[in-house]
């Protein structure tokens, strides 16, 4: 357990040889000459869930922002703490618009202002000014095109409607959903979007309305319009499970990623409420048309887990934290992309986060 305190700097610490084992830490990721002049990469995450103490019956939410660097070399910095969000909540996706910071749960989005790599002042809510017009509509964060969602029921069916909630910065809130001309192929709700560039991409869902849905395996793809608008979204390579005879791969709420040319799909739920996965693909980007190659089989997990945080860096994909069901994880976990266009052969542990943690998000700046 740990506490945010002043959200200050903490003085170093000396560890005296006590002869313990080494942690279980992989030394820095091998990639080849280092130029010493590459700065390194500066992360934010925000927090969660926490395991529950003697005396609460289940996992809590808090309110946590984190900031650490990850080196050249693949090196994690130490942990130092900013200002928490406004409200403790499991988030989904945080982002920049400017020097805006917004943060994204299910339930809500607060913003801060963002400068000189810390946040100034403190975080305030985004308050919506409109309800979601259909159900199992589940709104993103996708970059300044504001609040997106695809897919949603409405009178007892799911449809392939797209909608879009422009963010209004000036007066704090977020405008009333508008039914957009773009549509999915495949009718679902639930759907995890993910936007690189000038793509979005729209991942899993489901089409069932039960407590014991199973996922989707339909992955479709967008284009950004240089006016800021959503063209129709195309179907490209459905999940699949290489690892089992690349068997359709179902997912709810995938842990996903994008960058260095790649979309990443890194466990999640399998059904709804929470069959964990520990499958872990990598699709490569046709940078014309934004499709997909064949989904490409990464080192499976450590273990079947949903709700951490995930992020491209360079050539690393970086997992923080995550929930393994009944307990969280503190670990951060490091996957190389080589020159090649391969992977490496294992997931390392290059750090851990100040404690197990999920319902995480996490940005570079």
């Amino acid at each position: 357990m740990f506490s945010p305190g002043e959200y200050g700097e903490s003085p170093p610490s000396v560890e005296e040889d006590t002869g313990a084992p080494a942690p279980d830490v992989a030394p820095p990721i091998d990639t080849g000459a280092i130029d010493a002049s590459i700065p390194s990469a500066r992360i934010v995450v925000f927090a969660g869930r926490r395991d529950g103490v003697p005396g609460e019956a289940a996992a809590v939410n808090v309110a946590e922002t984190m900031r650490t660097t990850l080196s050249a070399s693949g090196e994690l910095g130490p942990w130092t703490f900013d200002v928490p969000p406004s409200a403790a909540a499991a988030w989904t996706r945080a982002t920049f618009v400017g020097e805006t910071l917004l943060l994204q749960s299910s339930a809500a989005v607060v913003r801060a202002s963002f400068a000189d790599g810390r946040i100034d002042g403190g975080f305030a809510p985004l308050p919506s000014r409109g309800a979601a017009p259909e159900g199992f509509l589940r709104g993103w964060l996708v970059s300044d095109a504001g609040m997106t969602a695809a897919g949603g029921q409405a009178a007892g069916m799911f449809t392939t409607n797209v909608y879009v909630a422009p963010l209004d910065l000036r007066d704090g809130g977020i405008d009333p959903w508008e039914l957009t001309s773009s549509t999915l192929v495949k009718a679902r709700g639930d759907v995890t979007l993910l936007r690189e560039g000038a793509f979005l991409y729209a991942i899993g869902g489901r089409d069932n309305g039960t407590s014991v849905a199973p996922g989707r395996d339909e992955v479709e793809v967008a284009r950004f319009g240089a006016d800021g608008g959503l063209g129709p979204f195309a179907a490209t390579t459905k999940l699949v499970d290489p690892n089992a005879d690349a068997s359709a791969l179902p997912m709810f709420l995938p842990i996903v990623a994008a960058g260095a040319g790649w979309v990443f799909v890194l466990g999640g739920q399998s059904t709804v409420p929470g069959a964990l996965s520990d499958v872990a693909l990598a699709a490569k980007i046709d940078s014309a048309t934004g499709n997909l190659g064949p989904w490409i089989a990464l080192p499976r997990l450590p273990a079947p887990m949903s709700a951490a945080a995930a992020l491209v860096v360079n050539d690393t994909v970086l997992l923080f934290g995550g929930s393994l069901g009944a307990t969280q994880t503190d670990g951060v976990l490091a996957l190389s992309i080589e020159p090649s266009g391969s992977f490496g052969s294992a997931w390392k542990k290059i750090g851990s986060l100040p404690g197990p943690r999920s319902g995480l998000a996490a940005l570079v700046y």
